[in-house]
């Protein structure tokens, strides 16, 4: 498999990679040297520049910086593959067709593979497109290639040329959906990776079949679909459009749709790579974009098309969780009310308010999602759960109330169900939360529902052993889950005549995953109540390190404790308010009012001997980290 094509445009994204240099100057022209640290310096500006510009969802932004580059050095490739595409999308078609040859390799490498077809397209040459296709058939990954062909004969109006290729397409491909919960081989998460493209897919291959009046086929395919993305507001209308014998929802495409198309696969490629490999980089989460280049594909992808409204929620998405609000907001407002992704843009947008702590415009925005929504019942549910995060537990139960009731199967009203148990728990409600995850439990024993359960039931006192069970159920299946390990030993802590097993367990756990947040903190928790403050004091405050960008109520509750104990009491108050303003649930919010008013009233837990454990010793300095 080539790749080398594509990691043309990665150079570009992270503006800081090597880049070819032009010839030479005669020596009186030639500018002083720069030095190595002046050029890192520059280099990381440069890539700095671009995710800011990236997060703002500003492409003229990040077009002004390719050209700025280009102008002082014409052959620099990378960067002309962005030049290229901002002439394409604002129809400078000859100046886009220039920017080939300055693109890693040239003309006719494998970058230009990437964009000449389209560009072709774009000039009214389908079929010299089909050609350059053809001629560079290999340079991309599998199936990308018959993907492009597929895109082209849409945007020429060749739709049955397009819904044989896709066929082709699907005969090639695994049509299996992802796992439902965590992978648990190689072959399981290959599949979770290529999951949306494999959904993308199918669903054009369905659009296709639908134009062409092929209802059989269009059902067939759209079932398919469901699998991955059963909730999916376009599918249930086009399926209804289908049935009364309408178009799809989505306009055909013509040339520029087709070519943001394909830069909307591009992307989810380079997500899949780019992304991991970062994820891999940094053992964990990643800080920023985990793939810049496919972000700024992804961009640039829903302004070529702007009916692409899910894809534009998914870039809202990836925006946001790199904490580019403006930018996520910015997209989320180009999807218009008449769009059937509109109730999906509201509750994204209550979500980032709620990031922001701008409660009262969010339950607005979660309220307008559900205006909106009318029959969905998973708008409903994301719409509670907003409402449970911004203080309104009377509207969100009744949003959640509404979800359940619209639910068409038990799959679905388990997992309403677990919203409204969530939602009990948040405000103190433990008996109802417990009522809530049983019944759901009953209707589906899924992963996510379990894990559900095991969090509400081990808070209460009446259901702690019911959670435990079903925590070890979990681990049992899969043992080497840092997830189901954290859930079982933070259950088994709660009660000394399980103390030491949790201990054990997490210890185990630590040692495999000594990145990992909740379960640092979990094992610090775990000293704490052996008595163990300067263990538990390395471990919590590595743990709160660690979740920083997403504070943890209960990671600083448990180091405001630690504090206290060490007779720190200013900064015990100071973790305790942190605490309190990481929206903690309400039982744990009127612990820490108390703690903050009173402090803690309680005795430390008696120092015991540690059980011996066949690992490593315990940490006791912040560098046996």
């Amino acid at each position: 498999m080539r790749k080398w094509a594509i990691a043309g445009l990665a150079l570009a994204a992270m503006g800081g990679a090597p880049l070819a240099r032009a010839e030479t100057p005669p020596p009186a022209a030639e500018p002083p040297a720069a030095s190595p640290a002046v050029a890192t310096q520059d280099e990381g500006a440069q890539a700095d520049r671009l995710n800011a510009a990236l997060l703002a969802a500003d492409l003229d932004a990040v077009a002004a910086q390719a050209r700025q580059n280009l102008a002082r050095n014409s052959d620099v490739g990378a960067w002309a593959a962005i030049a290229l595409l901002d002439d394409a999308a604002a129809g400078r078609l000859p100046a886009a067709r220039g920017r080939l040859a300055q693109l890693p390799d040239g003309a006719h490498g494998g970058a230009a593979q990437m964009f000449e077809p389209f560009l072709l397209l774009l000039e009214g040459q389908g079929a010299a497109a089909q050609e350059r296709l053809a001629a560079g058939a290999g340079d991309l990954p599998d199936p990308l290639t018959d993907i492009a062909r597929a895109l082209v004969y849409e945007g020429m109006g060749r739709l049955t040329d397009a819904a044989r290729v896709y066929g082709e397409v699907e005969r090639a491909i695994d049509a299996r959906p992802p796992p439902a919960g965590e992978p648990q081989n190689e072959e399981e998460l290959f599949r979770a990776l290529a999951a949306t493209r494999t959904s993308q897919v199918f669903y054009r291959a369905a659009l296709v079949q639908h134009r062409l009046n092929r209802k059989e086929d269009a059902r067939r395919l759209y079932s398919i679909v469901a699998q991955f993305a059963p909730n999916s507001a376009d599918l249930r209308a086009n399926l209804a459009r289908l049935e009364r014998n309408e178009g799809p929802v989505e306009p055909a495409l013509d040339g520029k749709r087709a070519f943001g198309r394909w830069l909307l696969f591009l992307s989810d490629h380079l997500q899949q790579t780019e992304g991991l490999a970062a994820v891999i980089r940094a053992e964990g989460d990643v800080e920023g974009l985990a793939s810049p280049t496919g972000t700024m594909l992804l961009l640039y992808g829903v302004k070529f098309d702007p009916s692409a409204d899910d894809w534009t929620l998914a870039a809202a998405s990836q925006l946001s969780s790199a904490k580019g609000y403006d930018g996520a907001e910015r997209l989320l407002a180009r999807i218009p009310e008449t769009s059937v992704f509109a109730a999906d843009a509201q509750l994204s947008r209550a979500s980032i308010l709620v990031e922001k702590r701008e409660d009262a415009a969010a339950a607005a925005a979660a309220s307008r999602a559900i205006t909106l929504a009318s029959d969905r019942w998973s708008v409903f549910a994301g719409a509670g759960d907003v409402l449970r995060l911004t203080g309104r537990d009377h509207d969100s139960i009744a949003a959640l109330d509404r979800a359940f009731a619209l639910a068409p199967n038990d799959a679905d009203r388990a997992d309403a169900l677990s919203y409204r148990a969530y939602a009990h728990r948040f405000a103190g409600r433990l008996d109802a939360a417990a009522a809530d995850a049983e019944a759901a439990l009953r209707l589906d024993r899924k992963d996510a529902v379990r894990f559900m359960a095991v969090s509400v039931l081990m808070d209460n006192p009446r259901n702690w052993r019911e959670g435990v069970t079903i925590a070890r159920e979990l681990f049992a299946e899969q043992p080497d889950s840092g997830l189901r390990l954290n859930a079982l030993g933070y259950s088994l802590i709660q009660r000394p005549e399980s103390l030491e097993e949790g201990y054990r367990l997490l210890w185990r756990g630590f040692n495999a995953r000594s990145s990992d947040y909740a379960i640092i903190d979990s094992l610090g928790w775990a000293y704490y109540l052996y008595g163990a403050m300067d263990q538990a004091r390395v471990l919590i405050e590595r743990a709160a390190e660690l979740s920083k960008d997403d504070p943890n109520p209960e990671v600083l509750d448990h180091l405001g404790d630690i504090y206290w104990r060490a007779r720190e009491r200013d900064r015990a108050r100071d973790m305790w308010r942190q605490a309190l303003a990481a929206r903690p649930d309400a039982l744990r919010r009127a612990a820490l009012e108390g703690k903050v008013r009173r402090g803690l009233t309680t005795p430390a837990p008696a120092t015991r001997d540690l059980p011996r454990v066949d690992l490593p010793r315990g940490p006791r300095e912040r560098g046996d980290l």
